[in-house]
């Protein structure tokens, strides 16, 4: 079996590396792409700037970048968001519209571009050869083993975790520079700078509600360091495992965190949300409420859950994350905001703010309803 050019765990030698260009750019000059006239053209548009990036690193690029890769589905809809979506080269397999059939029509511009499959284990063969300039990536995924690797061939690493709304805002400004498109970052920017002001509004004084976050399985939850539990707090809710601390290595930890069913019948939630529907792919493709109402009744059907407070007052909400993670999740903790406090958000329609968010996107617009159900109607 041939030899990934990449199996090494040491840094290519410059002659290894210039060799590897090579191969790579005659492959591209056999697809009958000029190179050198391209470059040359480009370059001259671009002017070099550094950026302190979500980890503080230093990173220092041409921009406006010509070529990204984006890593995962979040990092796609950021790019896109401020109009930048011509400059994505290369894809995961989650932005893939041929495989991620959820996300058929919403990702159908990025159909037939590289696809370097699995985010966290991705091809960096394809992903070089896509002639992208920055791998535009989460703090979660593999960037140390992508510095490494894709050095030699002068793509940056930038690493900004599009899924946490803190990070994701304060790093706005910053992705508008390296893609050219600050005025759609700044569009970008006061969308959620709106949600931010009506939920500090809203949520003044408030006495925030208990919440156990289920994540995609059973007794599955999400730990500080996730933008899953920001989510809640910033929509006036308390964690009930909030007091779990862990070290927040960049693994899946902090997010899928088992955890003992009868310690969450201990402490008692006021609200249950499960994200995620048993066999269901997220994504822009609306889930039938019949299938949202079966899995509710899933999850309060336990043993010993009918004492819990969430289902004796029928505060179980489950969700498809496509709406919940809109925005760095700042949607979601409008939605949080409203099903927790519903007698200070009732004047709120978070369609407003989400129709908002599927335009920049470019697409049709679709109510939160498509994806989202409440026991009990």
């Amino acid at each position: 079996m041939t030899r990934s050019v990449f199996s090494s765990k040491h840094h290519l030698g410059r002659r290894h590396a210039l060799a590897l260009l090579g191969s790579v750019t005659g492959s591209l000059l056999l697809a009958g792409i000029d190179i050198g006239s391209v470059a040359s053209a480009e370059a001259a548009e671009q002017q070099t700037i550094t950026i302190t990036d979500e980890l503080g690193r230093e990173v220092t690029l041409k921009a406006p970048v010509k070529a990204v890769y984006t890593d995962l589905w979040y990092q796609t809809e950021i790019v896109r968001a401020i109009g930048a979506a011509d400059k994505i080269v290369s894809i995961d397999q989650t932005s893939n519209p041929d495989k991620n059939t959820a996300n058929k029509d919403y990702f159908a511009k990025f159909a037939g571009l590289p696809d370097a499959g699995n985010f966290n284990s991705p091809n960096w063969e394809t992903i070089a050869a896509s002639g992208a300039e920055v791998f535009f990536t989460r703090r979660n995924a593999p960037w140390q083993d992508a510095v490494e690797k894709l050095k030699p061939f002068g793509i940056e690493v930038v690493v900004v975790s599009t899924w946490d709304p803190k990070v994701l805002r304060a790093q706005l400004p910053n992705i508008g520079k390296i893609f050219g498109a600050e005025k759609g970052a700044a569009d970008l920017a006061a969308l959620y700078d709106d949600i931010e002001k009506l939920l500090a509004e809203r949520l003044k004084g408030v006495e925030p509600k208990t919440v156990f976050f289920e994540n995609n399985a059973d007794f599955v939850t999400s730990l500080p360091g996730s933008g899953w539990h920001d989510t809640i707090v910033l929509g006036g809710g308390k964690n009930i495992f909030g007091d779990i601390a862990i070290a927040n290595t960049g693994s899946a930890s902090v997010h899928t965190y088992t955890v003992d069913p009868v310690e969450i019948i201990n402490r008692n939630p006021d609200v249950i949300i499960h994200n995620g529907v048993d066999g269901q792919a997220s994504g822009y493709a609306p889930w039938d409420q019949e299938l949202l109402a079966e899995q509710a009744h899933r999850v309060v059907d336990r043993p010993g859950w009918n004492s819990i407070k969430a289902v004796e007052d029928k505060n179980v909400f489950v969700i498809n994350n496509f709406f919940f993670s809109a925005l760095g999740k700042q949607i979601g903790a409008l939605a949080v905001a409203k099903w927790l406090h519903p007698d200070r958000f009732e004047d709120v329609e978070i369609d407003t703010y989400f129709s908002r968010w599927l335009q920049a996107q470019g697409v049709e617009t679709r109510p939160v309803a498509d994806y989202a159900y409440k026991l009990g109607g």
